[in-house]
């Protein structure tokens, strides 16, 4: 029994290593909005929530993991947004990690007059994130990449305290729920062992914002908490850095 667990937590090493599915939990946002008809366009770095890991594995058998510590992983991606109105967005999000790629659109609705000191906004939105086994891999490697697939809803909550026009603080709550659907390909030994099971998130992040004119600077700090399958609930730190135009 010990031995099987070993391979199967090996296996999902190689799979993450291979294949990450990465959930970006960064927000990047202020409960701010551009006016209608206004652009606005970021890149970001996040270090995000691997979601094989935080499925599959089941405390600190591997001596790597243990039974609150999830995994995080690097994502790269860029925002883009646009003004409705003047409380209102329409923003899209696309991020990549070491072979996965996700997705979010989601809109911004303020509930502030705009110049308010302290503004707050929702920004519900539907997430993505997939990554799949390479078929060209060849040998018996092919047998441990995941494919893995998720489509999610998020509702944060952001509350904004500008001190002026050049510095800002920003704090976020946010709940996510995901499906998160994880496989191994037709043939491979660890094929029966896919599984496809809810994952409940909740984030909480600090961000201040120095603004100068268009160009904005967001760094991130936080923390994700999943409610992992075969465990109880664990937590990953939520560390991101985006900077962009307000057009």
């Amino acid at each position: 029994m010990a031995r099987s667990l070993g391979i199967v937590l090996g296996a999902l090493t190689l799979a993450m290593l291979s294949g990450c599915a990465v959930m970006n939990t960064s927000m990047m946002e202020t409960a701010e909005t551009v006016e209608a008809g206004h652009l606005k366009l970021g890149a970001e770095y996040n270090m995000g929530l691997d979601l094989t890991s935080t499925i599959f594995l089941v405390g600190d058998t591997s001596g790597t993991f243990t039974a609150t510590e999830l995994v995080a992983a690097d994502a790269y991606g860029f925002r883009l947004g646009l003004g409705l109105t003047d409380r209102t967005e329409l923003n899209a999000k696309l991020w990549g990690s070491v072979g996965g790629m996700g997705a979010k659109l989601y809109a911004k609705h303020a509930f502030t007059e705009r110049g308010a000191a302290t503004s707050w906004a929702v920004a519900p939105g539907l997430t993505f994130v997939t990554s799949a086994s390479d078929d060209d891999e060849g040998g018996s490697l092919e047998d441990f990449i995941a494919e893995v697939t998720t489509f999610g809803v998020e509702i944060p909550v952001i509350v904004t305290h500008r001190f002026n026009d050049v510095f800002s603080v920003t704090g976020v709550a946010r709940y996510g729920l995901d499906s998160v659907s994880i496989a191994f390909p037709a043939g491979s030994i660890l094929e029966d062992i896919g599984e496809t099971a809810f994952l409940h998130r909740f984030g909480i992040i600090g961000a201040p914002s120095l603004d100068l004119g268009a160009f904005y600077l967001r760094p991130e700090i936080g923390v994700e908490l999943a409610g992992r399958i075969h465990g109880d609930l664990g937590y990953v730190p939520i560390i991101g850095l985006g900077a962009g135009f307000e057009f």
